[in-house]
């Protein structure tokens, strides 16, 4: 099934297009694995994070191009990006970082989905 982003689609629909989530549930599930293997041993539980965040965000567009249909290059460019957003507002890997803090997650996200809109030109036609 193709995801393609098609200028009759609402806001909501458009803006949903652009998140893998098939890519953001293979993360939140193996995180879960591998904090619960590793969460005794913190560097081996952030390497484990940093590699799995670096391999799906490497993966990411060759998914959504082999496997869901996207062709345009500046979708599979907005849903790569959308990816470590995503993550970052979860904690990921960045909790490792002495600056981050949940609260920044919960502001980064709604912040990316209204500059979406801006870059593909989304007003609802």
């Amino acid at each position: 099934m193709a995801r393609q982003v098609n200028s009759a689609d609402s806001y909501l629909s458009r803006l949903l297009k652009y998140i893998p989530t098939e890519i953001v549930m293979v993360f939140v599930s193996v995180e879960g694995v591998l904090r619960s293997s590793f969460g005794e041993t913190p560097e081996r539980l952030e390497l484990s994070l940093w590699i799995l965040a670096g391999v799906l965000t490497f993966l990411t567009p060759i998914w959504l191009w082999r496997v869901m249909g996207v062709k345009s290059f500046g979708h599979l460019l907005l849903s790569t990006i959308s990816l470590p957003v995503w993550m970052f507002a979860i904690g990921g890997p960045f909790v490792f970082f002495d600056w981050y803090n949940a609260s920044l997650g919960a502001v980064v996200l709604p912040i990316y989905t209204l500059v979406v809109p801006i870059l593909t030109g989304g007003k609802e036609k």
